[in-house]
């Protein structure tokens, strides 16, 4: 499947030949049109709004191309004798005053293509000998395009089918969103941040910043009004001043090397390499006739591109995704099992973790859109990146301003407490108990895989040391279970503290809920509890057999 990071490069430099042109996952198909309908509709806050849509021309060479004001007209810019020559054609589109019937344009064949939205103004673009395309840059501060509001989503297409996402990589600005109508495979919708949600995103990341001490709020880039212009990327960010995040996840890459001189680190390529196994040695972390990787630096983490991380469609390439993803998921160090054994609501769930990342996908209405380049690693079965695919497209309609809505603003996440704590609020994984008595491990079936812990009957319990509920404390407590308990079987979830055999501060009772695999989250209120804590979840039957298996569970403040 084509992936996000093999599309167009956003640079400051002139593009005189393709970044890469990506072969797309072949289906068997009679060809899409030569021509698709694209629907471009203004859901912003004003009524000037610009498309440009451009790419490379499958049927002249691989030729830069433009749609011109029409929206149907193609349009090549000649090589220029000189760098920084106008494009030579009006190729802003325009589309119709907010909340209007959406305006439609006639797309060709376009490979590693951008379609940009502009709010209030139009855009720049230059021609440099080859020729090459200057495009709009949010890191270089003399760019013509510097204080402009845009966006920008990405796409292919060709005659086998189309490809479009929508990236957070090298920043968030102008909501964008899909809907894909095709024939005969139903209607695909990526809802991208909902309409305010860069406010929501600009919010959240300088809260983080005053949780953490980090430098999230200098991602925020403001107009003269003081509002939101757009949020840029740590890489992008770190690329314009490299003392940004100086050292912020080093400790976290410490541990990991450190764990991983005694513990096998399991790598799938997911590709013909099959899965490689690596540990750390003498300072490198190596995977027997296959390569080796330094330890990396923050930068190179969130950058996902710089040393000892490649950018190779090949095996290294391939093991530097996973081991970036891992990273900036902070994820790699309870996880052995890379990315096979992802439990995705463990992502970004570290104190110091990639938050740019985190807010993004908190804040998308559906948590969806690519926010680092490899945000396209994940197990089977789920997706994070924001895309639509199909090789039978007939409508694709983009809206420049989403949806309803811009969601709540994400919590920051807050540096543990001394002595290793663990945050009440987070979700827990039931297998991270720090004790029990009765219990066993078990492949999962539930959303993002991993394991539950199962085989759970009257007497047994699991530990958790060093929970922190803080001072305003929690009142709520909220579990994944499933049960396929015979009829007539059934049980207490308990919660105590301090002892397995301390009073219960809540529980609630659980009988089948259809298998040992179906799962639902159960809410329960509890006495309010603060401060730190060994969280002891217990269980409790009039009958000896099973009852329950266990996958998570958090608290909640109500």
């Amino acid at each position: 499947m084509i992936s996000r990071r093999t599309l167009l490069g956003a640079s400051v430099a002139a593009v005189a030949a393709p970044v890469l042109l990506t072969a797309l996952s072949r289906s068997a198909s009679a060809g899409t049109p030569a021509r698709l309908t694209v629907d471009l509709a203004n859901n912003t806050t004003s009524d000037t709004v610009y498309a440009y849509v451009l790419g490379l021309d499958l049927s002249q060479g691989n030729q830069w191309a433009f749609l011109q004001s029409d929206g149907s007209t193609l349009y090549h810019p000649p090589s220029p004798a000189a760098p920084g020559a106008a494009l030579g054609a009006d190729c802003a589109i325009a589309l119709p005053a907010r909340g209007a019937a959406a305006r439609a344009i006639s797309l060709p064949y376009l490979a590693s293509g951008r379609i940009y939205f502009s709010v209030g103004s139009k855009l720049t673009f230059l021609v440099n000998p080859g020729p090459g395309i200057a495009m709009p840059s949010v890191s270089n501060p003399t760019d013509p395009n510097i204080a402009t509001h845009y966006g920008f989503c990405e796409f292919t297409y060709d005659t086998t089918q189309l490809y479009a996402n929508i990236s957070y990589v090298d920043f968030a600005s102008t909501p964008i969103s899909f809907n894909l109508q095709t024939s005969g495979q139903g209607t695909q919708v990526v809802q991208g941040l909902g309409a305010g949600g860069l406010e929501t995103v600009a919010t959240a990341l300088r809260n983080q910043a005053a949780a953490d001490g980090g430098d999230w709020a200098k991602l925020i880039v403001t107009d003269s009004s003081g509002a939101a212009l757009r949020v840029l990327s740590p890489n992008t960010a770190i690329s314009s001043n490299p003392a940004l995040f100086s050292g912020y996840l080093d400790s976290y890459i410490d541990q990991v090397w450190t764990k991983y001189q005694s513990t096998d680190l399991v790598v799938d390529t997911q590709a013909s390499w099959g899965t490689v196994t690596g540990r750390v040695s003498n300072g490198v972390l190596s995977f027997p006739g296959t390569g080796s990787f330094a330890k990396p630096s923050t930068a190179a983490v969130f950058n996902c591109s710089s040393a000892p991380f490649t950018t190779g469609n090949d095996e290294m390439g391939n093991l530097s995704a996973r081991l970036a993803a891992a990273f900036n998921r902070t994820t790699i160090l309870g996880n052995a099992n890379q990315p096979d054994g992802e439990n995705p609501s463990l992502f970004y769930a570290q104190p110091r973790t990639n938050h740019y990342a985190r807010v993004l996908h908190q804040t998308s209405t559906d948590h969806l859109g690519y926010a680092f380049p490899y945000d396209d690693v994940h197990p089977a079965g789920v997706d994070f990146e924001g895309r639509v695919q199909s090789s039978v497209p007939t409508v694709w309609t983009i809206t420049a301003g989403g949806g309803a809505g811009g969601g709540s603003t994400p919590p920051p996440s807050s540096p543990p407490p001394a002595g290793g704590s663990v945050s009440a609020f987070t979700t827990i994984q039931a297998e991270a108990y720090s004790s029990q008595s009765g219990s066993q491990t078990e492949s999962t079936g539930d959303t993002g895989g991993g394991q539950d812990v199962g085989y759970l009957a009257n007497g047994d319990w699991l530990g958790y040391g060093g929970v922190d509920f803080g001072s305003g404390g929690a009142t709520q407590f909220q579990a994944r279970v499933a049960s396929g308990a015979a009829t007539g079987v059934s049980g207490l979830v308990q919660v105590r503290l301090d002892s397995p055999t301390a009073a219960p501060v809540g529980s609630f009772s659980l009988a089948s809920t259809g298998g040992w695999q179906t799962w639902r989250t159960v809410p329960t209120t509890i006495s309010r509890v603060t401060g730190v804590h060994t969280v002891y979840v217990t269980f409790s039957s009039g009958q000896p057999a099973d009852f329950v298996n266990l996958n998570w569970f958090t608290f909640a403040a109500s």
